[in-house]
């Protein structure tokens, strides 16, 4: 009887602590707050372009990315190169300034990519939002789609 007591013991303690951690994970607070993301400051990952959807190559080493910064200058990674430059900005008007990269050379189809990203930078007119994805625009039409990524 004494070693049916302990067990029982035992097992309520277990469903105790088990329903605990439970309740303190559902008893947080539901603030209601959704993910923030900005044009500046986030890191955007290219999953469009021209429509098509972008992936990464084999031989690719990062995605294509952008990240704008409060003072006017944009980075990222074009597919073969780093980018760099600069941007203006009034409402949702937005150009790429100046952009330049590095000289690597890379397999073709890198090269063709970055080709077609510099060209749709270097077309751009403005920018919406979609969710969390920020679409850059040409005379009102989609060039490029680009996802928030968390770090």
């Amino acid at each position: 009887m004494l070693h049916r007591l302990t067990y029982l013991s035992l097992a309520a303690a277990i469903a105790m602590a088990g329903g605990c951690a439970a309740t303190s994970d559902s008893a947080k607070p539901d603030t209601g707050l959704t993910p923030s993301y900005s044009l500046t400051n986030t890191y955007w990952k290219l999953t469009e372009l021209d429509g098509a959807p972008v992936t990464m190559a084999p031989q690719q080493e990062r995605e294509v990315r952008i990240t704008l910064t409060d003072d006017g200058k944009v980075h990222g990674f074009t597919g073969c190169n780093q980018v760099m430059g600069g941007y203006t900005l009034a409402g949702t008007a937005l150009r790429f300034t100046q952009l330049a990269g590095t000289r690597m050379a890379c397999p073709p189809p890198l090269m063709q990519l970055e080709s077609t990203v510099l060209a749709n930078l270097n077309s751009v007119t403005g920018y919406r939002f979609d969710g969390e994805y920020l679409i850059l625009l040409k005379d009102g039409s989609p060039v490029a789609r680009f996802e928030s990524v968390y770090l």
